[in-house]
C-alpha cells in the first residue's frame, strides 16, 4: 500500500500502467519527465480557465486559431501563402 500523500513530497514513485506511460511519452515526445511537466502545464492552463478536478474532463474543450497566427506547414492555404501562389 502506498504512503499517504503529503504536500512536501519530492519524489513520485508509482508504477505506471502502459496507457499512462504512453500518455507521458507522447506528451514529452519520448521523454517521460518532459511529458510530466507538459501535463502539469496543461492542467495549470485549464485550471486558470475555470476547470476544477471535480468536473468531468469532457467539459474541457479545445479551440485553436493556430492557422490564423502562424504558417502551419500542414495547412494548404499557409503553404500557398509561403510560396506566393495565393
Amino acid at each position: 500500500m502506498p504512503r499517504p500523500p503529503k504536500s512536501d513530497t519530492v519524489q513520485f514513485r508509482r508504477k505506471l500502467d502502459n496507457p499512462k506511460l504512453q500518455i507521458l511519452l507522447s506528451a514529452g515526445e519520448g521523454n517521460i519527465s518532459q511529458g510530466f511537466e507538459n501535463v502539469l502545464a496543461i492542467y495549470q492552463h485549464v485550471h486558470s480557465q475555470g476547470y476544477r478536478a471535480e468536473h468531468p474532463v469532457e467539459l474541457i474543450g479545445l479551440v485553436t486559431n493556430l492557422g490564423e497566427t502562424t504558417n502551419n506547414p500542414n495547412d494548404e492555404e499557409s503553404i500557398g501563402e509561403s510560396i506566393g501562389n495565393v
